[in-house]
């Protein structure tokens, strides 16, 4: 598998499944679904359709309404890394024709950040990634209303630049709460920002590798700042740290009150359970 930086597997839940996502090493991405009734896990099964074009491994994964699912990735097909996705309406055990997404104007899109994909209450998804224009590397978001057979115009988030000749290697996170309202983090330079399309960008302080949970209270957020993670409560009015450690990833338990953070600390994961 490819591993770090973003890369390794991606997990989603269905309402009959739980379907994971990972890139290999020969450059294809597959797609394993757990049939939860049974507690069964399917065979792999090659999500990109032209053979190894999926190098570095990067993707995202987003569940829609019923068992659907979408993935997005990086994909060389074209000779640059371009933005790739495929729909699945059988929570991952069959895809249908890879959409070319967004096609870099400048020789592709940034070559080593993570895409990511969140679809909203009204079934609309929305999909970020990190551009390459004119020696910027900013993040953009592009959405769909018809489960990605037709993309709306890719829209630039926040006012500044991050100018920098090279990869960041951080795609940072999105989510939509109930009434569709898409609230995105990300960093640029040594700084961590939350922003709505459309809207000037919130800066959140320092660090990196930056996640988002959408709650019943508002999007809760996670980053690293000097090696120790930060967690922003989701009314946004308090932040803590969570102790040492890197790469942060948040979930929601069922109750809808408790938000889990996991993340890597000295080659060991941790869990933290926060609640609301």
């Amino acid at each position: 598998m490819g591993l770090g930086m973003g890369r390794g597997p991606q997990i989603v839940t269905t309402a009959a499944y739980t379907v994971v996502t990972v890139g290999d090493h020969h450059g294809d991405l597959f797609s394993m679904r757990l049939t939860n009734a049974h507690n069964q896990w399917s065979a792999p099964v090659k999500v990109n359709d032209t053979d190894s074009t999926a190098k570095e491994a990067l993707s995202g994964l987003g569940d829609g309404k019923g068992n659907d699912v979408y993935t997005v990735w990086l994909d060389t097909r074209l000779g640059n890394n371009n933005l790739y996705g495929s729909l699945s309406k059988d929570g991952g055990l069959t895809w249908e024709k890879n959409q070319l997404i967004y096609k870099g104007e400048q020789k592709g899109i940034c070559d080593c950040c993570k895409p990511s994909v969140s679809f909203d209450q009204s079934g609309s998804m929305h999909v970020m990634f990190r551009n390459k224009l004119d020696g910027a590397r900013n993040m953009y978001l592009i959405s769909s209303k018809d489960n990605g057979k037709h993309f709306g115009q890719a829209q630039k988030l926040g006012k500044g630049d991050f100018m920098i000749d090279g990869c960041p290697m951080d795609g940072g996170d999105l989510a939509a709460d109930e009434n569709g309202k898409i609230t995105t983090v990300w960093r640029r330079q040594l700084e961590v920002y939350v922003a709505e399309p459309g809207k000037p960008e919130i800066r959140l302080g320092a660090g990196r590798t930056p996640v988002i949970l959408q709650t019943g209270k508002g999007p809760a957020i996670a980053w690293q700042q000097d090696g120790v993670i930060q967690f922003r409560s989701p009314n946004g009015q308090k932040t803590v740290s969570l102790g040492n450690g890197q790469y942060p990833k948040l979930a929601m338990m069922a109750d809808n009150k408790t938000a889990l953070c996991v993340f890597e600390r000295d080659g060991q994961i941790l869990v933290k359970p926060i609640v609301f």
